[in-house]
C-alpha cells in the first residue's frame, strides 16, 4: 500500500479473511463468482473508510484474493485474482440505479 502514514499504519498489511469482517453476499454464476461486501456492517471497515476517504485520491492499493483451504484436501490454495486500485476520484463515480427486489 502506497498512502500516508497515518493510513499505512491503521490499515496495515496482514492478510484478513473478509468474510469473517464484514459481511459479504456470494452470487455464483456459470462462469463467475460476485462478492458484494457490506463495509457498513463492521465498526472497524468504518472507521478505516472514514480514515481514507480524505486521502483516497493518494492512495495505491493492492489486494489479492483466494479461496481458504479448511482442509488438507483443499490445499495448496490458489490465487483466484488480483487488483491494484489507485488514486480514485470519487466524485467521478457513477452510483447505479437499482430496481427493488421484489418477492
Amino acid at each position: 500500500m502506497q498512502g500516508s502514514w497515518i493510513v499505512r499504519q491503521s490499515v496495515g498489511s496482514t492478510p484478513c479473511l473478509l468474510g469473517k469482517a464484514v459481511d459479504c453476499n456470494y452470487i455464483r454464476g456459470p462462469k463467475y463468482l460476485e462478492i458484494d461486501v457490506d463495509i457498513d456492517s463492521s465498526t472497524v471497515a468504518n472507521g478505516v473508510l472514514g480514515l481514507v476517504i480524505g486521502v483516497i485520491m493518494t492512495l495505491v492499493v493492492d489486494m489479492a484474493f483466494l479461496v481458504q483451504a479448511n482442509t488438507t484436501d483443499e490445499l495448496p490454495e490458489r490465487l483466484i485474482g488480483a487488483v491494484r486500485v489507485s488514486y480514485i476520484e470519487l466524485k467521478s463515480a457513477i452510483v447505479p440505479k437499482l430496481e427493488p427486489e421484489t418477492s
